[in-house]
């Protein structure tokens, strides 16, 4: 089973805010690529299903939860 993490987001374009979405955690990969290779492309996928006429450059919010977890982007550890 893979650990997830909960992300949230926001447009101002669209009035899309903080919409949860899950993506698989990090683990060894670097912080950059798992921006770049799996959280970015979960987001935009996300959005573009909620609101397919909005193409934002940039989105206005993303959190990333780091509580009890040991990098950003890792499942929370128990």
């Amino acid at each position: 089973m893979i650990a997830t993490i909960k992300i949230q987001y926001s447009c101002v374009m669209c009035g899309i805010k903080r919409q949860v979405v899950e993506v698989p955690a990090r683990t060894a990969e670097d912080v950059v690529v798992w921006v770049k290779e799996i959280m970015t492309p979960a987001l935009v996928r996300d959005h573009e299903a909620r609101s397919p006429f909005c193409h934002p450059k940039t989105l206005s919010e993303v959190l990333i939860p780091i509580e009890g977890a040991s990098q950003v982007g890792g499942a929370a550890e128990n």
